[in-house]
């Protein structure tokens, strides 16, 4: 075997073992050092030539490779990991059950780093069952109400995503007539199957939960305000990627040209970018705003990937701008979470050294500094093509509206909130923050692969252009934050307002004494009490999970009978 295909092995099967080595009795206070060695193979790998590694004994045949576009997918996850952990060695030095946690993250990064290298669908699916279903655990770490309440609807829609995902699969599958397992195969096939549509649709929507497209988001503002802050940003860094990835890998980009699919991308992109960033700036937790931030973000990436199904031949120089926009993404949105931490913990800390590494992220995302300014134009340039819509690069542009008001709501509530009895600032947060804010400064540099990355002093015009929008969005919140309504909208908007209107009308329904008798047939409904007690939703998912996991299961099945019938 080669070196690469040494590190191929041990991108998944180092963090597990260490997971299972973290077991022991004596060895589990280490887990927390060993969370931190974890990603180095995947770190290494990303930067190795690519090659393969074909497992036949596994799982119905695995085969494991690097590609371009995933070693650039490696190259972030791992390195936000790697900063993500060393930060969480100081954030969680006090917690209890600090082990548990992080048990539960070299299982999520096993699965993680798993579906980067994965070239069967069968090895893809389990690294993202695994990767989901461990981050579980992570979400509900801190064990009071409002996380297990985020828990719970995170597990809701994770497994309407995986039912949705594992009919893609079974559909890709018998689209090459059960002759191929490779993604690859797959989503060429998909182009000649009669049910090329569906598959399209649940590709899109059950790897679109992970990405939190609009109407699948609501666990994303939920989950990550109450997630310990290293696992936020890996959630919103790292994680929420793997849905752009399984999209790269499964959907017919390049293949297929349909643009009826392509104008809906495009539209689904728009609503999540602007939509995303008036809910976040009405959100009252940094957490929060910055969830709506990945929404509105991801939502660009969506929009873009329209485009391949509109002009196909478009795909093999987009998907790299693509995926270092998810580098720019995944290390400017992990440094602004781990700056979360320190509005209580900034003692000791120059105040200049701790606003500029505050900052610089935020500017970033906005497209005005480093890799976000480099990510914007390079993904401009791509989509000035005539056979697109004339109006995509002036929504693209405007899109920095949003981010723009995003982050100035985010910062404004970091200053509104800060201790003014700050802890110390534990050396290994101060460390792991300062990696992650230089590696997305200097992501251009270092990490652009084989992308053509022009200077911003060598295209000033271009650069201008990328000004004018931020510099509207801040005289409007400056006339906003003086005259303006102070509306405010609660983390999940849609499922809170969907408790509160079901709440409200049983309510009315009883004053009225025309309550309806609860369905004996579902557990947790015995009692009018505990239903208004606690939102329908949260007493649904409390004790339905398992029967929603079968009809979700009869419906998949049904599906299949009949576009194979």
């Amino acid at each position: 075997m080669t070196l690469t295909q040494w590190l191929l092995l041990l991108t998944p099967l180092f963090p597990l073992l260490l997971a299972l080595i973290g077991c022991l009795p004596r060895l589990g206070s280490m887990l927390g050092y060993a969370a931190l060695v974890a990603p180095l193979p995947a770190l290494l790998l990303s930067f190795m030539p690519l090659e393969q590694l074909n497992m036949s004994a596994l799982l119905l045949g695995s085969v494991w490779q690097n590609l371009p576009v995933s070693n650039t997918f490696l190259t972030f996850t791992s390195l936000l990991w790697l900063f993500s952990a060393l930060y969480g060695l100081g954030y969680l030095r006090k917690d209890p059950a600090a082990r548990r946690f992080w048990l539960l993250w070299l299982l999520t990064l096993t699965g993680n780093l798993g579906l980067l290298i994965s070239a069967d669908i069968i090895g893809f699916y389990t690294f993202f069952a695994l990767m989901t279903f461990a981050a579980y655990g992570l979400v509900i770490h801190q064990r009071d109400s409002t996380a297990l309440r985020a828990g719970r609807i995170y597990l809701i829609m994770a497994l309407m995503g995986e039912m949705l995902i594992l009919a893609g699969l079974f559909l890709g599958s018998a689209a090459t007539g059960h002759s191929s397992l490779l993604s690859e195969d797959i989503a060429a096939a998909i182009v000649e199957s009669a049910d090329a549509g569906l598959i399209v649709f649940c590709l899109f929507s059950g790897f679109g939960v992970k990405a939190g497209l609009p109407l699948l988001h609501f666990w994303l503002p939920l989950a990550h305000p109450v997630a310990p802050t290293p696992a936020s940003a890996v959630l919103s860094g790292a994680m929420i990627k793997a849905g752009l990835f399984a999209w790269f890998s499964l959907l017919p980009l390049g293949y297929m040209q349909e643009p009826t699919w392509g104008l809906i991308l495009i539209l689904i992109g728009l609503l999540a970018a602007f939509g995303a960033g008036l809910i976040g700036v009405m959100q009252a937790s940094p957490k929060a705003v910055l969830a709506y931030s990945s929404i509105s973000q991801m939502g660009i990436m969506t929009l873009s990937l329209g485009c391949l199904f509109i002009l196909p031949d478009l795909t093999v120089l987009l998907l790299p701008v693509l995926a270092f926009y998810a580098l720019h993404h995944a290390l400017t949105k992990g440094a602004l979470f781990l700056s979360v931490s320190f509005k209580d913990a900034y003692q000791g800390i120059p105040v200049f050294l701790l606003g500029l590494g505050m900052l610089l992220p935020a500017l970033s995302l906005i497209g005005l500094f480093g890799s976000g300014a480099q990510a914007k134009l390079l993904l401009k340039a791509q989509l000035y093509q005539d056979g697109l819509p004339g109006w995509l690069i002036t929504s693209l542009t405007l899109s920095a509206l949003a981010t723009t008001a995003l982050m100035l709501r985010f910062l404004w509530l970091l200053w509104q909130q800060r201790s003014h009895q700050p802890e110390t600032a534990d050396w290994r947060m101060q460390l792991g923050f300062a990696a992650t804010v230089l590696t997305s400064a200097l992501a251009p540099q270092l990490l652009a692969g084989s992308l053509q990355i022009t200077p911003l002093y060598q295209q000033p015009a271009a650069y201008m252009g990328l000004l004018w929008v931020p510099a509207i969005t801040l005289a409007m919140a400056w006339l906003i934050s003086r005259k303006g309504p102070a509306w405010r909208l609660p983390q999940g908007d849609l499922v809170v307002l969907l408790e509160r209107g079901i709440v409200a009308l049983w309510q009315r329904l009883k004053q009225l004494n025309q309550v309806p008798v609860l369905p004996t047939w579902l557990p947790g409904m015995e009692s009018l009490k505990t239903l208004y007690n606690l939102p329908l939703p949260e007493q649904l998912a409390k004790s339905q999970i398992a029967w929603l996991f079968g009809v979700v299961v009869v419906v998949a099945t049904l599906i299949m009978a009949v576009t194979q019938s």
